[in-house]
This record gives C-alpha cells, sequence and structure tokens, in this order.
C-alpha cells in the first residue's frame, strides 16, 4: 500500500540547492505523522559502506515554524549507531512507560531500531525532536570539517508553520498550492510518507524568506510533498524497516522486499486501465476500495511481470491495488482513478 508525497519546491530567489551527489549520504526516507505519539522517522544508507552517525550528524524539529529550534538542546537530538549499507534506522518516541504518556502503538514499536527520548515539555536534550504533528519541519544534519552543522536534508520549509483551512495553527502542508495555506489535502498530517525509490539524495534548502502578506501571498518556494515522497494513510507502519532505492541495483534493479518495485502507470488512472511492471513474478493481482471492498480479482497460473489491468467503470477515487507474488509476498499501493 505504498504510493504518494514531496519534496523539490519552486525556487526562491535566494534558490534551493541539493545537498548532497547521488547515493552519497544518509537521507529521511521515511516519516510517520501518525495519532497520539505514533511519530517515526527512518533514514536511510545509500551507500556500499556502513554509516556511523555517533558526534556526526543530528536530527532537527523546527518547532511550529521556528527558524532558531537549532539553538535550543530540546530540540536538537543527537543520533548514535552505525547504518549499514543500503540498510536503515527507524526511530520512534520512547514513550514505554505505563502512565509516561500516550505510549507509541506496539506494531510501530515493533517496527523501530532506535527509541529517540521523549521528554515533551521537560528537559532531556533531544526530548522535543520526534513529536511532530504536520506542522514543523525536521532537518538531518551532518557535522562539517570546521565544526560546523550543514542541513544535508530538510521535510518541509524551516521558518514556515503552514495554516489549517481555517486559516489557524493545526494545519500541514497541502497538495495545493500555496502548500502552506491549509487548501485541499493535508500531506504532512495524519499521513505516512516514503520517499520515492528514484530519490538518491538529500535536499538542502535555507530557510525560507517569505515577504508580503503571510494570509494572501503565494509562494514559490512552498513544500510540495509529492514531488518526492509517496504517501499513505494514518498509522501505516508497514513500510517501515527497509527502503527501495535505485541507489542499490543489480543488474538493474535489486531483490523485493515487502513493498518494492512494483511501478502502477499511469497513477492516475485513466480510462479503467493501468499497468502494473514489476521485477518478481506475479500470480494475483487485486484492486480494492477504500473499505477493503475487491472490486478487481485476477489470478495468472504463469509468470507476469507486465500486466495490463481493465477495470470495470469505477466511480472516481482513491483505491489499492494488492500484487501477490509466486513467493507470496504481496505489495499494496494507491491509486487515485480519474
Amino acid at each position: 500500500m505504498k504510493k504518494l508525497v514531496l519534496f523539490v519546491t519552486a525556487l526562491l530567489s535566494a534558490g534551493a540547492i541539493f545537498a548532497q551527489t547521488d547515493c552519497s549520504d544518509i537521507f529521511m526516507s521515511e516519516y510517520v505523522e501518525g495519532w497520539y505519539n505514533n511519530k517515526a522517522l527512518e533514514l536511510y544508507n545509500p551507500t556500499n559502506a556502513p554509516i556511523t552517525l555517533d558526534n556526526a550528524y543530528q536530527l532537527i524539529r523546527w518547532s511550529n515554524g521556528s527558524s532558531t529550534s537549532n539553538s535550543d538542546p530540546l530540540y536538537v537530538l543527537p543520533l548514535v549507531g552505525t547504518i549499514a549499507p543500503y540498510q536503515v534506522l527507524v526511530m520512534v518516541q520512547d514513550t514505554t512507560k505505563p502512565g509516561q504518556d500516550t505510549m507509541v502503538a506496539p506494531a510501530l514499536r515493533k517496527k523501530a531500531t532506535w527509541c529517540a527520548p521523549y521528554d515533551y515539555g521537560g528537559t532531556t536534550p533531544g526530548g522535543n525532536v520526534v513529536f511532530w504533528n504536520g506542522d514543523d519541519a525536521v532537518s538531518l544534519q551532518k557535522k562539517q570539517p570546521n565544526g560546523s552543522w550543514k542541513d544535508i536534508d530538510i521535510f518541509g520549509e524551516i521558518g514556515v508553520r503552514p495554516l489549517d483551512w481555517q486559516l489557524g495553527t493545526t494545519g500541514a502542508w497541502t497538495n495545493t498550492k500555496p502548500y502552506w495555506r491549509g487548501t485541499g489535502t493535508y500531506l504532512t498530517k495524519d499521513q505516512t510518507l516514503i520517499r520515492k525509490h528514484n530519490v538518491k539524495h538529500g535536499i538542502d534548502r535555507v530557510a525560507m524568506s517569505h515577504y508580503g502578506d503571510s494570509l494572501t501571498g503565494i509562494y514559490a518556494n512552498s513544500f510540495n510533498a509529492f514531488a518526492e515522497y509517496d504517501s499513505m494513510p494514518v498509522n501505516y507502519f508497514d513500510s517501515l524497516g527497509q527502503h527501495h532505492c535505485d541507489c542499490k541495483t543489480s543488474s538493474g534493479i535489486v531483490k523485493l522486499t515487502n513493498n518494492q518495485n512494483v511501478d502502477i502507470l499511469p497513477n492516475p488512472v485513466t480510462n479503467n486501465q493501468f499497468v502494473v511492471k514489476t521485477v518478481l513474478p506475479v500470480s494475483v493481482v487485486e484492486v480494492l476500495s477504500i473499505v477493503g471492498q475487491s472490486v478487481y480479482f485476477r489470478e495468472y497460473g504463469s509468470p507476469q511481470r507486465d500486466i495490463r489491468v481493465l477495470l470495470n467503470t469505477l466511480p472516481d477515487g482513491v483505491y489499492f491495488v494488492k500484487v501477490t507474488f509466486n513467493d507470496n509476498q504481496s505489495v499494496i499501493k494507491k491509486i487515485i482513478i480519474q
């Protein structure tokens, strides 16, 4: 179940530059903004060598449009450990003690490889970091030879707090320009966002400097999540723990690992037909409605890797395509029919 959301955004006069060359350093591969304390961030190592995080990388939550959170130890989380080649680190809140706060869902805790300190409103360094709620920017920083810190990946817009649909402060970045103003569908709130497989590096953008009327101004540099991310529903955790990236190739593509290497074209779907392209041989394709009703099912007796699906006329909307392989692995992808 995997498809849809962000990044590359248009350029302000200050511009936007890539933080890395392709496949050269870790980047954010998945963002979870679930109910209550079900927050998570996945970092991916796209290189063929282990990367040690200790004293070299840190994470910052730029709370509610702040551009100074990097100076507050509560919002700066030093990272520790090592990420193996083509593997991930999955961090969640350390809300595991009964009575501490709303506990992280067991399904999410099982995905964690590292629990970030949780002390919202307290004094623990980094205790306010893994606590986003859709309107906070997050940046991954790396220490430079001169001791300074440089953003090597940014989620959202530093210095910008997106509005809600009533122009209040409970919003998120959306799918409708100007993505910060609350119009359209929230993409960074009550969503799981998965970095697209063809993204090979993080994004380094300077803090936004917006001018003019904050309610009516339309800014070219707003955060369009669909450019680099795919979206999944709230509290979707299945894809955490592995990431498919084109940086890891073997004869052009790697072994499928539970959620990878399946393309649905075109998406959005038009004329009630689409093509499923995959690496491993497919045994079943099923299409389900948003409430889980099966609206299409076909089983294949011989290996198929390039399958055209012809649907009966269906109402416009969101559906899910479940692709099952000969080894009984399955992948679920989101599609939009229009």
